[in-house]
């Protein structure tokens, strides 16, 4: 099945998911995906008797559609059609995320939201981390790398916080997920392998979410996604494609507020107009037009 599909814009459907590179590479409010880590509890009748017991499992998913609504789901389908990459970090002193502008990929200087680089994290790759001041290996440690993966899902088993089935969700909506610890991003990426080794584009085929069950050394567990084949899409519809924009449109509008926050940040320093311009034309990052 042929890949080489075009926007109206020019652009190809791959260049435009994130697949067109080499393999090692409010109004426009997102619903959010993510995976919990600790079961819900909650009641259950069980012959007239109200049973504690554990209604949402660990490793299921909760979709959070707008401000009122949530809902889980342990095995969700989903259709993938764009992802980038951020630095991502947590700021206790000024309780918000840091983050750096998505991009095709982590290699390049990354303006941020707090006025630098990379959220302060050296460039490439580094070759000695013992060598490195502490102050820079804390810096490392606390700034993740974060695949943002943008796509259609529906639910077939949808519930409430208490568990009871939801209906209105049958049918594709739009979803954000960050990936973030290694073995959600390595998961990630083996799926995009066997997809290009079929020569399809990650639209072209559905895939079922799961979750593993990993483990740090301090005995606490965490869970991952995981993927098992859907149903392969016939032919790519023009509603696809205009996806497809709405999801660029939407990475363009987050990387301009991360670059305004930039701008203003080193306009405060003392930048001047025409030293911010030369940083600009020096820096290797995905900007909007």
């Amino acid at each position: 099945m042929s890949t080489e599909l075009t926007l109206a814009s020019g652009m190809s459907l791959a260049e435009a998911i994130g697949m067109g590179g080499a393999e090692t590479k409010s109004s426009m409010g997102m619903p959010r995906l993510t995976i919990i880590h600790n079961g819900i509890m909650g009641t259950m009748d069980v012959g007239g008797k109200k049973i504690k017991t554990e209604v949402i499992p660990a490793g299921a998913y909760k979709y959070t559609p707008n401000s009122e609504t949530t809902i889980y789901s342990v095995n969700p389908e989903v259709r993938i059609f764009a992802f980038r990459e951020q630095w991502t970090r947590w700021d206790n002193e000024q309780e918000k995320m840091l983050k750096s502008v998505m991009a095709d990929d982590v290699k390049g200087d990354l303006k941020d939201n707090n006025g630098g680089f990379n959220l302060g994290r050296p460039s490439g790759y580094v070759q000695d981390f013992q060598s490195l001041p502490q102050e820079t290996k804390d810096i490392m440690r606390a700034v993740r790398r974060t695949k943002v993966v943008f796509g259609m899902i529906k639910f077939s088993d949808a519930t409430d916080e208490a568990g009871n089935p939801v209906e209105g969700y049958e049918e594709e909506q739009p979803f954000a997920i960050d990936l973030k610890n290694t073995a959600s991003i390595k998961s990630f990426d083996n799926v995009l392998r066997v997809l290009k080794r079929k020569n399809l584009l990650s639209v072209q085929h559905s895939f079922i979410l799961g979750a593993d069950e990993n483990q740090i050394p301090t005995g606490a567990k965490y869970y991952s996604p995981n993927y098992s084949a859907g149903s392969l899409v016939s032919a790519i519809t023009e509603e696809d494609k205009e996806n497809v924009f709405n999801f660029l449109e939407y990475i363009s509008y987050v990387n301009e507020k991360i670059l305004a926050d930039w701008a203003e940040k080193n306009t405060d320093s003392g930048l001047s107009s025409d030293d911010i311009n030369l940083v600009n034309q020096f820096v290797n990052v995905e900007e909007a037009d």
